[in-house]
């Protein structure tokens, strides 16, 4: 009799399907966390270093999409080749990230064309002023969705005079990111080679991860190598597992960095 009523209960199911015997649909299907990287050719060395990082882990693999958005050669300067506060809101807008990274900047040490067609020499008294609020227009445009923004400072280079026009470019970041005073706004100091030295100085070679001494920049002088870009990743993906939030989770994959220099 119990195979009996067995399989009637089986053929109910089959034929007439009442709720009570359809399976429950999958409400834990768990949302990736976006991570979009916006901004110049530096940025994508970031791009790259987290993608490698993040593909080589089945857990964070499971839990990270990243979006690669650099365009090489540009800046905050060029509005008439790109501006930027409308490139990043289409990118907020698209891609939607919980987690925006950005770096800019490497490429403007010359005049600016404002999104507005308006032109300021280099060098001109009013330049610095013309930039700061070059800054604020884009960093606004970056925050206009609900996710957290990372504006990542420029890192030493080799050629002098270039050093220390980022040096003076991430003071104004930093300002730009206190003045702003939105909580989801962050300016992430760039990567040193040193982590205790206060002023960094550009080097072509250091330790890797493993401690080897090896190429960590390129003959540029700008940007950096594959042992290089998993350096900066290890010191900035910390900083986004913050930036993500406890919702996020992604603290809880082994293979995640906890710690940065």
């Amino acid at each position: 009799m119990r195979i009996i009523a067995t399989a009637v209960a089986l053929l109910t199911c089959h034929f007439f399907a009442p709720i009570s015997c359809l399976a429950a649909p999958d409400t834990a299907v768990e949302q990736k966390i976006r991570i979009a990287f916006a901004g110049d050719s530096l940025v994508d060395n970031y791009w790259s270093g987290v993608m490698k990082l993040v593909s080589t882990d089945q857990c964070l693999k499971g839990k990270i999409e990243l979006g690669r958005f650099a365009r090489n050669g540009t800046g905050l300067t060029r509005g008439d080749r790109l501006y930027w506060p409308r490139e990043v809101r289409r990118i907020v807008d698209t891609f939607k990230p919980n987690v925006l990274v950005v770096s800019i900047g490497l490429n403007d040490q010359q005049f600016i064309v404002d999104g507005a067609g308006h032109f300021t020499a280099w060098g001109a008294p009013d330049w610095t002023d013309k930039y700061r609020a070059e800054i604020d227009t884009f960093l606004r445009a970056a925050a206009a969705g609900n996710e957290a923004v990372l504006l990542v400072g420029l890192p030493s280079v080799r050629d002098a005079a270039e050093n220390a026009d980022l040096k003076s470019k991430n003071a104004m970041y930093a300002a730009a990111v206190a003045a702003l005073g939105n909580s989801r706004v962050h300016y992430v100091d760039p990567w040193k080679i040193d982590a205790a030295a206060t002023a960094d100085q550009f080097a072509s070679y250091g330790r890797d991860l493993k401690g080897r001494m090896v190429q960590i920049r390129t003959t540029d002088g700008e940007h950096f190598t594959d042992p290089g870009e998993n350096l900066t990743a290890a010191y900035l993906f910390p900083k986004i597992i913050a930036a993500a939030g406890p919702d996020a989770n992604l603290d809880q994959c082994p293979g995640a960095p906890v710690s940065g220099n």
